[in-house]
């Protein structure tokens, strides 16, 4: 019986005391021993030279990246469940499976597995970086999922402004400048490409594909792959989503590509 820590964080907005207590017993049901049970909105990340054999997470993007800045360095296997609302990096490690699903599959053949990330100055992303001013509709987004329906009308004019505005991302000092760029971390290196958003078709189905999860579902053309991509902004700042998470960077900005150190349990075949 292998032993189990499950981190969560009963004050999110999208798992909640039930969903953990759900997500608890469905372990045990699998065979997985519980030892302990961390609620992030009451108690730090533990520290301790006893790891159990697997240090599950349950929540959003954010949670899991806590957990991988907290473990990762450590040889303990993480098992990322889905209980946000974008769960990027459970997507990559498990695809569409639910938590009953990939809990069912962890007990019986999981794989673990290396990612590579996106390195920045202060942050990892190990889905993908939109750097420009499209990286305005994950407001939309977020207004959206919190059900603003007035704010996300406010939000979807403030990003069509910024995403109609003149092209101000450029990359390592290269005459061209885009409105938007994805970047996203390969096997072997980080690729640019362009996200096209010349028109209203195009940005509609770049937000339909954002809110499913899917960064490059609208029109896009490659622009290079490299070790290290440096990013400038004729603002001098870059608008950023991280994996889903809207942030801002000085510009200009270094990003490098790196394996991540943590160990993750997938449970996708192959």
């Amino acid at each position: 019986m292998r032993t189990l820590w499950l981190i969560a964080n009963s004050m999110s907005r999208t798992t909640d005391s039930a969903a953990i207590d759900d997500a608890c017993e469905m372990l045990r049901a699998h065979g997985f021993q519980l030892v302990r049970r961390v609620d992030l909105s009451t108690e730090s990340l533990p520290d301790s030279e006893a790891l159990p054999d697997i240090i599950a997470c349950l929540g959003g993007d954010g949670t899991a990246s806590a957990v991988i800045d907290h473990y990762g360095e450590r040889e303990v296997p993480l098992l990322v469940l889905p209980g946000g609302t974008m769960n990027l990096l459970a997507h990559r490690l498990h695809g569409e499976a639910d938590i009953p699903t990939i809990i069912e599959r962890a007990a019986q053949t999981p794989r673990i597995v290396r990612l590579p990330q996106i390195t920045g100055p202060d942050f990892r992303s190990l889905v993908g970086v939109v750097a420009g001013a499209t990286a305005a509709w994950g407001d939309v987004r977020e207004a959206l999922r919190s059900g603003d329906v007035e704010g996300m009308v406010e939000q979807a004019r403030a990003a069509l402004e910024a995403t109609l505005s003149e092209p101000g991302v450029r990359i390592g000092g290269r005459g061209r400048r885009y409105t938007a760029l994805f970047i996203e971390p390969l096997n072997d290196a980080l690729r640019a490409q362009e996200i096209k958003a010349d028109t209203l078709s195009d940005l509609a189905q770049h937000g339909w594909a954002w809110l499913t999860r899917n960064f490059l579902g609208g029109p896009t053309e490659p622009v290079m792959r490299a070790a290290e991509i440096t990013l400038d902004d004729r603002s001098g700042e870059l608008a950023l989503l991280v994996d889903g998470e809207r942030m801002r960077a000085a510009s200009p900005l270094l990003l490098r590509w790196e394996m991540c150190p943590a160990r993750f349990l997938s449970t996708l075949d192959g």
